[in-house]
């Protein structure tokens, strides 16, 4: 089976789910082939849940009938949400870190000016 790329559309025994992710582990460079690295997939379904699914499972699954590609992309999308959300909450915290800082700051001048009076 291809592989699948961000924004393929899924129908999983009657859930919806779009591949957010492609987790590429590439392979270990061993004699032994018990040590195997393999990609895996993160899905999002509508109803809320995520899941990190490995290609096999999902090749087997597709061939069994009990996953069905709706639909594949054509171009290549942009990173995840979930990346794109993560870098967000960090900006976020950090301005709220150096908010705090100063508020800090200010407050513990009021308090000495106070206690001055």
């Amino acid at each position: 089976m291809k592989k699948l790329t961000v924004g393929t559309l899924i129908e999983d025994n009657g859930k919806v789910g779009v591949v957010t992710k492609v987790i590429e582990m590439g392979r270990l460079d061993t004699d032994n082939q018990i040590i195997k690295w393999r990609a895996n997939y993160e899905i999002h379904y509508v109803d809320g849940i995520i899941s990190v699914i490995a290609c096999v499972t999902i090749d087997r699954l597709v061939k069994e009938g009990k996953i069905n590609i709706i639909y594949r992309p054509t171009t290549p999308l942009p990173h995840s949400p979930s990346d794109l959300l993560s870098d967000y909450i960090d900006a976020c915290e950090q301005e709220q870190e150096q908010g705090q800082k100063r508020n800090r700051r200010t407050i513990c001048g009021d308090k000495h000016l106070q206690d001055k009076k």
